[in-house]
């Protein structure tokens, strides 16, 4: 067609031009290439959309070389309207994209379609594209779609060879066609570090690629290979890769195991839990390395036979299943320390449990086990044992052969009485609640002189036993919802108790608002109702017979609070200071003691002798004896207390102020208002702690 027909055809708006019968391509045969100077471009804005009626449709867009590009701006010149301006970075732009051509700033013209991947910018004369395809044109097929579209890359040509540049992931971590595929930057990693981590991806097989980790297939074979002769990453570094020894597959949707698990024989922690697993491979067990096997949520009811072959495994979870029993085979495991199968169905215990010499942590709650095997006394390591939430009627007499016990959870069963603890020396924790026991005898409780939490709420309790008190190191003492009408007064005598809660109780003889005060309140006044010798009650054998510190209803914070607090506060209005108080101060090594609000006469001379004494306390800052009646100061007591920065003495009944004070240059605080003494005069205070002390060092007359 000539150029005035194309003229004429675009004033008079014909867009439809049929192209001729030559150029249509068969349907059998691939697309001819057709030079760009024989074909018609039109740069007319259309009126109408192009439909798939147009007779231009069946044609694909072809590379151009360099002169069909030029030809192509040519032809642009006679396409465009005579009374109409376009801008080329404009409208034709704009054109361009709706058309999949995006046009540089000079003379090239690259092409690329909707749904492939970006080459990177065409500004400037960066080569982004093949040099072959400019000497020959080549007929381009239609590229298959990627299985990671989602991946952006730069391509350069660099000494006749094409980089690959701007490897990146934007967000995708399996291909967009299969979704047990792994995205190779995540393969890499693995390989790297040893550990691959797929939790709460929705997977619903694990990937092939996983059990074959450390194999190199063929697309990487490839990229090594044109890495030796280009620029190669440090991420394709091959011998640098270590085996996999951590794999986590949890909170998925896996339904089944492949056999081809046995590949990872370096493996040494799996994580399965929170999946859809009914069966376990045989070949799990030959793990030989797994030391952490975690199969909890899952709806296993069985385990294959090679799981308790595997001689390195230290922990197990099988908690939230459906097991109902377990073979003699769990005793092959030597070196199991943690074991949890809680939340499953089960109904016994299997007798080789007590070959678990090492196991230290053992949870079987949540199940209905109606018995404890003997052979549970032999597991000696054991510090931790639940059995929470089963139908437990009674328990072995060899439990008390645990030495190692520290923690024992036999809350909500049916016991109604619990053996002697004989040997549970390191016993601190016991949890009895919600069950039928009515008592406890004396000789259970002379067992548990270390526990510091006591649980015996919901049970049937009618009477507290006065051996309660053995428990010397009792904490808390939780008796809520039992048939106690009263407690045993020495109760209170407890040093270490906090709280006691005793809610649900029809108390009888301790009246309800003193209840309601609180722990503090409560034991002040069962202590108040004490009437024999401390020495005399269960515990206190070895108390002093003429202790009556706590019958005087006073509290002397133990030297556990004590060196906690570097404070000894004691404000009870007593006339003398008991020796407890100093002793325990002295051992806790307090630096503030605070003697105000009592009603003292003197500070007794046996301070300057016995260890126990203010005056021996080296590392006391802060003495604070206000509103006393002391009368003296001991000055030569004072000076030993090289690091004493504050002395409180005011409203006492001092009617002399030594002038050897004046030497205790440590001070920074002296307090000595309210007293009867004359000399310094008030004025002299007035002026402050410096002032007064260098008053007191010139009235030092010299021998």
């Amino acid at each position: 067609m000539k150029e005035e027909q194309v003229k004429a055809a675009v004033r008079g708006g014909k867009y439809r031009i049929p192209a001729p019968a030559s150029h249509l391509p068969a349907r059998e045969s691939k697309l001819p290439v057709v030079p760009l100077h024989k074909t018609l471009s039109l740069e007319t804005p259309l009126t109408l959309p192009v439909t798939s009626t147009h007779p231009l449709t069946p044609f694909t867009l072809l590379p151009q070389t360099a002169v069909q590009m030029d030809d192509s701006q040519n032809l642009r010149k006679f396409s465009k309207p005579s009374g109409m301006m376009r801008s080329s970075q404009g409208v034709g732009r704009l054109r361009g994209r709706a058309r999949g051509i995006t046009r540089g700033s000079g003379s090239t013209t690259s092409l690329s379609r909707p749904g492939t991947v970006s080459s990177g910018s065409s500004r400037g004369r960066s080569s982004s594209v093949d040099e072959e395809s400019i000497d020959s044109p080549k007929v381009l097929s239609r590229p298959k779609p990627s299985r990671y579209s989602s991946v952006r890359a730069r391509i350069q040509v660099r000494r006749g060879r094409p980089v690959m540049r701007g490897f990146a992931n934007v967000g995708a971590v399996f291909g967009d066609s299969k979704k047990e595929e792994l995205h190779p930057q995540i393969v890499r990693m693995a390989r790297r570090s040893g550990q691959l981590n797929l939790s709460n991806k929705g997977l619903a097989v694990v990937p092939e690629k996983v059990y074959r980790i450390n194999e190199i297939d063929a697309e990487e074979a490839k990229k090594m290979t044109m890495n030796m002769t280009m620029d190669s990453s440090d991420d394709d570094r091959w011998w640098e890769q270590v085996d996999l020894t951590r794999l986590y597959l949890s909170s998925n949707q896996l339904s089944t195991l492949s056999p081809e698990i046995s590949n990872l024989s370096a493996l040494q922690i799996l994580d399965l839990s929170d999946n859809n697993l009914t069966a376990l491979p045989s070949t799990l067990g030959e793990l030989i390395s797994l030391q952490r096997l975690n199969l909890s949520h899952n709806q296993l009811q069985e385990l294959p036979v090679g799981v308790f072959a595997l001689q390195d495994l230290r922990s197990l979870q099988l908690d939230h299943n459906n097991f109902t029993t377990f073979p003699d085979d769990l005793g092959n495991l030597p070196v199991l320390e943690y074991l949890d199968v809680s939340h499953n169905s089960l109904e016994s215990l299997p007798f080789s449990i007590g070959y678990l010499q090492r196991l230290s942590k053992f949870n079987a709650s949540e199940n209905e086990i109606k018995e404890l095997p003997p052979e549970i006394g032999d597991c000696f390591a054991l510090s931790q044992l639940d059995m929470t939430h089963n139908k437990l009627e009674s328990l072995p007499d060899s439990i008390g052969n645990l030495r190692k016990l520290e923690q024992l959870y036999l809350r909500h069963n049916r016991l109604r009485s619990i053996p002697p603890l004989h040997s549970c020396v390191a016993m601190k924790e016991l949890y009895l609640g919600n069950n039928f026991i009515k008592e406890m005898s004396a000789e259970q409780l002379g067992y548990l002189s270390g526990v510091s939490i006591l649980d015996l709420r919901d049970n049937q309790m009618d009477d507290l036993p006065d051996q309660i008190t053995l428990l010397q190191g009792l904490e808390r003492l939780d008796i809520t919802n039992n048939n106690l009408s009263t407690l045993p007064f020495h109760l209170g005598l407890l040093p270490h108790l906090k709280s006691m809660p005793l809610e649900g109780n029809p108390m009888r003889l301790i009246r309800r608002d003193i209840v309601q005060r609180g722990t503090v309140q409560l034991l002040k006044y069962l202590r108040s109702r004490v009437s024999a010798p401390v020495h005399t009650f269960p515990g206190f054998e070895n108390t002093p017979a003429d202790t009556n510190l706590l019958l005087d209803n006073s509290s002397i914070p133990d030297k556990y609070q004590m060196k906690n607090t570097q404070t000894v506060s004691y404000n009870e209005k007593v006339s003398t200071i008991p020796d407890q108080l100093f002793e325990n101060a002295a051992e806790a090594e307090v630096r503030t003691v605070d003697l105000s609000k009592n009603v003292l006469t003197e500070v007794p001379a046996k301070f300057e002798t016995l260890p126990a004494c203010v005056y021996e306390m080296e590392q006391l800052e802060i003495l604070c004896a206000a509103n006393n009646q002391l009368k003296l100061i001991y000055v030569e007591g004072l000076s030993k207390l090289k690091r004493l920065a504050t002395l409180d003495l005011h409203n006492n009944n001092i009617d002399f102020v030594p002038p050897q004070l004046g030497n205790v240059t440590q001070l920074r605080t002296l307090v000595l208002h309210g007293n009867p003494f004359r000399v310094p005069r008030r004025g002299i205070l007035d002026k402050g702690t410096r002032e007064t002390l260098e008053y007191l060092r010139s009235r030092i007359v010299d021998e």
